[in-house]
């Protein structure tokens, strides 16, 4: 089976051009969590799955959907955002 979230976190953490440990150390500082390079680059490489609770976590920390993060869709904009368009175009 194809590793989507390994393939998008790798493109979404290069896209704002930090490293894994740049990565591992930003989300432990604002999520309170402990992860390390090898954490972030099993993830990346297919060899672990993450808990749903960091897959929530990536998708906060690239404003991403959890939906794009797994390769459900591939667009990139969260729920929020998504419901908030609809409700704009539904009163023009």
């Amino acid at each position: 089976m194809e590793d989507v979230f390994g393939k998008r976190l790798n493109e979404l953490r290069e896209s704002k051009g930090l490293t894994m440990e740049m990565l591992a150390a930003d989300m432990n500082h604002k999520y309170g969590l402990k992860l390390n390079k090898g954490t972030i680059s099993r993830w990346e490489s297919g060899a672990t799955d993450p808990a749903i609770s960091y897959v929530a976590k990536v998708a906060d920390y690239f404003d991403v959907s959890i939906d794009y993060c797994v390769g459900l869709t591939d667009s990139k904009l969260p729920v929020r955002l998504l419901v908030y368009a609809k409700k704009t175009n539904d009163q023009k």
